[in-house]
């Protein structure tokens, strides 16, 4: 049998390595215009359709969502809520994340309509692309459990969160990224219910950040 060349045999053998040290992490999922939550208590089973994660931060943490995207196939799940992302022809391709900070906004219900001109002429241009590694997308629920209602999904992944949120903390990376769109707060915070916003100034995304929030985090190997 003819021996391998030994670089190659280098390569592959690095290759191989890297595989077996890559992080669980490594794998992620990509955003889509139309993303259906299924909440559940317990842990799905393995082969559940869609990808599986978990709060590990927030109101809601140890809970369980299922997540599927327009490119599933197949009918709703029973108490699934399908959120379709608002003007998505203004924040560019789509990330790949695996992590979810979902903020459960709470829109005035007079304010509707105008709020959702604001998300499409203001706040998509200016936070839908804020950074690769950090985007706002903001999602209303069209049918299921929270129809009618609006989120804010911060689209991260752990290496960023770490970055913005070291420890759970606002980190001053995070207030440099946040500084030039604080500017649209005030108007935000118009189309909000009172007291639902996180309003503290001494936090970097305020406004931006609802009261009630939590992180879903990919759990690896769960599609």
């Amino acid at each position: 049998m003819t021996a391998l060349p030994r670089t190659l045999v280098i390569a592959i053998s690095v290759s191989v390595l890297s595989g077996l040290l890559a992080p669980a992490y490594a794998q992620k999922m990509k955003l889509d215009n139309v993303l259906v939550f299924t909440p559940s208590k317990e842990k799905p089973p393995a082969g559940s359709k869609g990808f599986v994660l978990q709060a590990d931060r927030g109101g809601r943490k140890g809970q369980y969502l299922v997540v599927t995207t327009s490119r599933s196939t197949g009918s709703v799940p029973a108490g699934a809520s399908e959120y379709q992302l608002l003007s998505p022809d203004k924040v560019g391709a789509m990330p790949d994340v695996d992590v979810l900070g979902i903020h459960y906004i709470k829109v005035r219900p007079d304010r509707r309509d105008e709020f959702e001109q604001f998300v499409r002429n203001t706040l998509h241009p200016a936070v839908g692309s804020l950074r690769p590694d950090l985007r706002l997308l903001y999602y209303k629920a069209t049918s299921g459990p929270d129809a009618g209602s609006y989120i804010t999904i911060f689209a991260l992944t752990k290496e960023s969160r770490d970055k913005y949120w070291p420890g759970g903390s606002d980190s001053d990376e995070l207030r440099a990224v946040m500084k030039p769109v604080r500017a649209h707060t005030k108007e935000l915070l118009t189309y909000l219910v009172d007291g639902s916003a996180l309003t503290d100034e001494k936090f970097a995304a305020a406004v931006y950040e609802s009261r009630e929030w939590a992180d879903f985090v990919l759990v690896p190997d769960a599609r």
